[in-house]
């Protein structure tokens, strides 16, 4: 069953994000793991209760082991996560589903 990589993000320091992403897009961990991109934005219009200055990245894997096996990765843990530590408040959760 797919699993879904979920981060829910506020930005405070653009330059230190992008950094990151440039990283984590360079490195090929997403597809090394099965991983791809399902959605990357901001919403459009806040319906309920919704933070505007959110940004939200989902990802789907093939299965919950191969999005675990991503997140705790020694390369995302030890070189790509610690590049956007501080540069926003992030939230992240895997979700497993049809998709």
């Amino acid at each position: 069953m797919p699993a879904f990589l979920l981060v829910i993000a506020r930005v405070h320091d653009p330059a230190r994000m992008k950094a990151y992403a440039d990283a984590l897009a360079a490195s090929g961990l997403y597809p090394r793991h099965g991983g791809a991109y399902a959605f990357i934005g901001k919403a459009s219009t806040g319906l309920e209760n919704w933070d505007m200055g959110q940004s939200i990245v989902c990802a789907r894997f093939p299965s919950l082991a191969a999005a675990q096996a991503f997140w705790h990765d020694a390369q995302y843990q030890d070189e790509i996560k610690p590049l956007r530590l501080g540069a926003a408040d992030v939230q992240v959760a895997i979700f497993e589903g049809p998709g």
